[in-house]
């Protein structure tokens, strides 16, 4: 035999093809990170198993569903999230965490709407979640005030992603859904003027990228944060 094709037989067929026979050896979070790798918002079964260079039908030995795979996606990827900081400030504290998670939806694109579709939560996402509310408790906040707080930045954060990235979605007309959206704000602000400036505010916000309109959210979320915490440290109710 030729060198080439002992170098071909080596690695299992002709130009490195697979092996016919035994499959390939899997696992859930194998699959999870090539789905992560494909993408979220286009992580199909046969995509998948096409990365791992498997049939589709062997994912089914490791995860139920499409969704379970997407579930498993998105446990890795938070795990994997770089979110702690270590400061005396709260308020940057908070501002790190949701900028991580901002840059995390980014990564991934169709994460935040999987997340927000399934309603569910990962196990490293409720992991998270619970060390975020102890950090705040630490902060002073009570127990109740700071998952409240979690919680609204959290769900503000994966709304406001999803649907930003809904928007991007291209019509049959050439545009984009957020360009039509903002094209129609902007049309009831020229047939009623009274209301224009308003409606125009938010055809802008439409047109340009959300993150600048998402941050000035975050600020209302933390002026808010810092009465509760003020109704904390005199004993009220959070």
């Amino acid at each position: 035999m030729s060198t080439a094709g002992r170098r071909r037989a080596a690695r299992g067929g002709v130009d490195g093809e697979a092996r016919p026979g035994r499959p390939a050896l899997i696992s859930r979070e194998a699959i999870a990170a090539a789905a992560l790798e494909i993408g979220l918002d286009g992580a199909t079964l046969v995509r998948i198993a096409a990365r791992l260079g498997v049939d589709h039908s062997s994912l089914y030995r490791h995860a139920k569903s499409r969704d379970d795979i997407l579930l498993a996606a998105a446990d890795l990827a938070i795990g994997r999230l770089d979110w702690r900081s270590e400061t005396a400030d709260w308020r940057d504290y908070l501002r790190t965490m949701a900028e991580a998670v901002w840059e995390l939806y980014e990564m991934h694109p169709g994460l935040a709407e999987v997340l927000r579709r399934l309603g569910n939560t990962p196990q490293s996402g409720i992991e998270a979640f619970a060390e975020a509310v102890r950090r705040l408790e630490r902060f002073g906040f009570s127990v109740s005030d700071a998952a409240l707080i979690v919680d609204m930045i959290i769900d503000m954060t994966t709304e406001s992603v999803s649907a930003w990235q809904g928007l991007q979605q291209t019509r049959e007309e050439g545009d984009t859904l957020g360009e039509a959206v903002a094209g129609t704000w902007s049309e009831a602000g020229r047939i009623d003027p009274s209301i224009a400036a308003a409606l125009n505010t938010m055809a802008e916000v439409l047109r340009s990228h959300p993150r600048q309109w998402w941050r000035r959210k975050l600020e209302v979320i933390l002026a808010g944060a810092a009465t509760l915490r003020s109704a904390d440290a005199r004993g009220g109710i959070g």
